[in-house]
């Protein structure tokens, strides 16, 4: 365009392919100024613009912004003076760098980004050099960028190793990856110790950049500060560990919906691949004395805000019983009003309490008795020692109830030695080949008790648990058996049987044998008090092993005219 002194358009110089760059029909612009087109403010620029051109006599560049029908549109535009000195006339010579502009605008975009962005980048020549870093890779790597630009990305001096502190291997780089196999890397975890000794762990995103040919021209390196999210793992993983140290799970009831959520802890606790029951589904676990109390608790701290916490017993997927105390407390997590809590396992607690006392009783009971008859039979061998004429007989007795009594209390020390030790074993180690033990168990007692007969039915049966636990409770049930039986030549047969949930029952039939009620109550009911007392530890005994082995026992006293003892085992896992 060719314009004069006045910014009227004298010339429009165009042609078929250029016709695209002017803003109004190139014939309609002859005769008109910059002012009939443009607004005020931009004619008034573009006429300094000539005037300085033509005052001057020396070409300017300018850019400037065309509102479009099509659209916003950025030109360059050079202005020379043309025609002379004294022709007063400009050529303006626009050119449409639309295009330019967005591409500068992305670029300048994509370069804020690369330094504003949360994660470190750093790109990698082929050569292995590292050439660009960002502010955020100068943080993580604690090095300027002037530091960064002059290293490779496999100098020795990166000190980058696994978790287990094994250094990593320039084969096993990820950047040394992605140039071998041109695909991306991606959550490459390692930690690298910094200039000034310390250390950070670092998760690495690798990618290519391709050339026209396929090959690997950079890589692209993207490093986040991982220290945060490893420390709390360590700490997840050591919450974890200390819930199956304490035998600790946790819980949370969304009170408005009713369904519980519980930890790895809760599941582990009640031997289920997962615990999401709704809270009457919960409740129904546990022994049908204990759902009105832990019902009771829920609702009055749902009610009153309360802690609640108190202690019940509670089925497990293995059918097995144990003792759980409960706590939680109110509060509100996104609004929503919930219950959360913690469960410990106190089963080993009650047990303690009850053997405490149980064995407390029994034996201040039968060392009472026993010491009883000591004193009496030694005051009574005294008083006949001090006679005239001591009757012979007579003392022999006396020292005869004397030495039973002695010995008898000896037993229950020692059985009660042995009980200890047994207890407090781990019992649920081991697995046990129930063949053996019945043929171990049979000819013990056959050489105790000549008029016994013991029948072993051959098994091919395996249980999990600590031989001589198992031992001790065969053992103790075969005697008492014994002990109570009516018959002369009493006879025991000893069956086991696998069945297809995982457990193993082993049946001890005697016949004619009939357990006293107190003893029986034991296996019941658990009775121990100052007016129902057994006569020992025995079926005691029995009772909390089988319990830490995780089985169960139970007694009929009406099979086949004889006495049924059945203990429940879990079958030993196979490999």
């Amino acid at each position: 365009m060719v314009l004069d002194a006045d910014g009227v358009f004298a010339d429009v110089i165009h042609n078929a392919h250029n016709g695209a760059l002017f803003f109004k029909d190139p014939e309609t612009l002859l005769g008109a100024d910059l002012w009939d087109i443009f607004s005020t403010a931009q004619a008034d620029q573009f006429h300094a613009t000539i005037e300085d051109v033509l005052e001057t006599g020396e070409q300017q560049h300018i850019e400037y912004q065309l509102s479009l029908d099509h659209g916003e549109r950025y030109f360059e535009a050079r202005v020379t003076p043309v025609g002379g000195d004294n022709a007063g006339r400009v050529l303006w010579l626009a050119e449409d760098i639309t295009q330019r502009k967005r591409r500068e605008r992305k670029q300048a975009l994509i370069e804020r980004v690369f330094e504003v962005s949360p994660v470190g980048i750093v790109v990698v020549e082929r050569s292995g050099r590292i050439s660009l870093a960002n502010e955020r890779a100068e943080e993580l790597l604690g090095l300027e960028r002037e530091e960064l630009t002059q290293r490779r990305y496999n100098q020795p001096e990166w000190n980058i190793y696994y978790e287990d502190g094994t250094p990593i291997p320039n084969s096993e780089h990820p950047v040394t990856q992605v140039l071998d196999s041109g695909e991306p890397i991606f959550g490459f975890e390692h930690w690298i110790e910094l200039v000034d000794g310390s250390e950070r762990w670092l998760s690495s995103n690798a990618a290519p950049i391709l050339s026209d040919d396929g090959t690997v021209e950079r890589v692209v390196v993207g490093l986040d500060d991982a220290t945060g999210l490893k420390q709390r793992e360590e700490q997840l993983e050591w919450l974890v560990g200390t819930e199956t140290l304490a035998d600790v799970g946790g819980w949370e009831l969304d009170l408005e919906t009713d369904m519980i959520e519980g930890t790895t802890g809760m599941q582990r606790l009640y031997g289920t691949p997962d615990y999401n029951p709704t809270l009457e589904e919960a409740i129904e676990q546990y022994h049908p004395d204990d759902r009105a109390a832990v019902r009771d608790a829920i609702k009055t701290c749902c009610e009153t805000g309360e802690p609640m916490e108190l202690e019940a017993r509670r089925q497990t997927a293995a059918e097995t019983e144990r003792w759980f105390r409960l706590r939680a407390e109110k509060t509100v997590r996104n609004g929503t009003p919930k219950l959360r809590g913690i469960v410990r396992d106190i089963t080993q607690d009650k047990e303690r309490e009850q053997r405490l006392m149980v064995m407390s009783r029994i034996l201040r009971h039968n060392i009472r008795n026993k010491l009883t008859v000591i004193r009496g039979n030694s005051r009574l061998l005294k008083e006949a020692l001090t006679s005239s004429e001591p009757p012979v007989d007579t003392a022999m007795g006396h020292i005869d109830r004397i030495e039973s009594a002695s010995k008898e209390l000896d037993s229950l020390a020692e059985r009660a030695r042995t009980f200890d030790r047994v207890i407090e074993r781990d019992l649920r180690g081991g697995t046990v080949h129930l063949q053996q033990v019945f043929n171990d168990v049979r000819d013990d007692l056959t050489e105790q008790h000549p008029r016994v007969t013991i029948k072993v039915a051959p098994t091919d049966a395996e249980i999990s648990g600590d031989r001589m636990a198992i031992d001790l409770i065969l053992e103790i049930v075969l005697e008492n058996a014994l002990e109570y039986s009516d018959q002369s030549d009493p006879t025991i047969k000893l069956t086991a049987e696998e069945s297809p949930l995982g457990q193993a029952t082993v049946s001890i039939d005697t016949d004619g044998a009939a357990i006293p009620d107190m003893e029986r109550n034991v296996l019941t009911s658990e009775i121990e008090g100052p007016v129902a007392h057994s006569r020992g530890l025995g079926l005691w005994a029995v009772m909390w092993l089988v319990r830490r082995l995780g089985g169960s026992v139970t007694m009929d006293e009406d099979h086949d005219d004889g006495t049924r003892v059945e203990l429940v085992f879990p079958q030993a896992r196979s490999e």
